[in-house]
């Protein structure tokens, strides 16, 4: 049952992933303006479109409010799964006796998480918190994977993993992670078409006019970031910073492949990441050249998550069981 939960927590997550992207693509952020009701009430209210409900000052967007509200309903149903499973391992009741710190850190990542969720809302869309809320979201299906990976046996090693390569693999987290923030980034101040539809020159240069210092501002809280703030130069910058982000994450992902090579073993994790590192360069390329369609940015989204997973999952076969963090005892039989 354990075991079970956890799988589906895993696609939740994912699909929860992907409801935000959804939300923010279309630009339903704010689609409800108040946590956790929507003016002030469980549902999106049954009021005439635009008018202004429970004297709250944003005129009411049926479908937008009620995007956000199925992204909220899908996020609720995730954390209280989770707590379910942290309950399943406090309680004893799985099959094998297992430490609870990573599902009750799970357990506490989703209410930091949720709070993230209120404030992208009561914080009108902060580039910042809403990136935060972005990255809360990858990792909590990253923990959830982990959490997974430690209940299989431990895989028969047929050859030695060398530290560097383990520290590849950590490094190479890293650079996803960062790549992950820029992506997000670039969405949430509205710089995904900032270069035009020019790839791989920006503007009909490959080192246009931009403010790379503007491309970092964080902004006053208070301000309403719905539709961006940033001025165009600032714009370009980020779109440059998120395009050199992903050559150098490719590179990464390109390197590691070929240091792991030569263990057989591992072969099957090397194509997967492959086969998902080609189809997110092609789903950014396509993002550019066809102004986002909505299909291929929720893709992009997607299997941005499912290749840092792929890593980490590499991450979890080439460490020795002893030296897992949170490592499941399993029963012999």
């Amino acid at each position: 049952m354990f075991k079970k939960l956890l799988r589906i927590s895993i696609i939740l997550a994912l699909v929860v992933v992907v409801l935000g992207a959804y939300t923010r693509l279309s630009d339903a952020g704010l689609g409800c303006p108040d946590w956790p009701t929507c003016y002030g009430h469980l549902t999106v209210p049954d009021a005439p479109e635009g008018s202004k409900v429970n004297g709250f000052e944003r005129p009411l967007e049926a479908v937008k409010g009620w995007k956000e509200m199925v992204h909220r309903y899908s996020a609720s149903l995730l954390g209280l799964m989770i707590f379910v499973l942290f309950f399943l391992v406090f309680s004893g009741k799985t099959k094998h006796q297992q430490p609870s710190a990573l599902p009750a850190f799970i357990a506490f990542f989703v209410l930091l998480q949720g709070a993230f969720g209120m404030w992208t809302v009561t914080l009108l869309v902060h580039p910042g918190i809403v990136t935060i809320h972005l990255i809360g979201g990858f990792s909590t299906t990253a923990l959830l994977v982990w959490l997974l990976l430690n209940q299989r046996r431990p895989p028969i090693i047929h050859k030695h993993i060398l530290k560097k390569h383990r520290q590849l693999i950590v490094a190479t987290l890293l650079v996803l992670t960062a790549q992950i923030i820029l992506g997000g980034w670039t969405s949430t101040n509205y710089a995904a078409l900032s270069c035009g539809e020019n790839f791989p020159t920006c503007l009909g240069a490959w080192w246009p006019q931009m403010d790379l210092a503007g491309a970092l501002y964080w902004g006053p809280i208070g301000t309403n970031y719905e539709y961006g703030v940033l001025p165009e130069a600032a714009r370009v910058g980020v779109q440059m910073l998120h395009r050199i982000g992903a050559l150098v994450a490719t590179l990464t992902v390109v390197t590691l492949i070929y240091m792991f090579r030569h263990y057989q073993h591992m072969r099957s994790n090397l194509m997967i990441i492959a086969a998902l590192l080609c189809l997110q360069v092609a789903l950014g390329v396509a993002n550019v050249l066809f102004s986002i369609p909505m299909a291929v940015a929720l893709a992009h989204n997607a299997v941005a998550l499912l290749l840092f997973i792929s890593v980490l999952v590499l991450l979890h076969k080439a460490t020795p069981k002893t030296n897992l963090n949170f490592a499941i005892p399993v029963s012999p039989q």
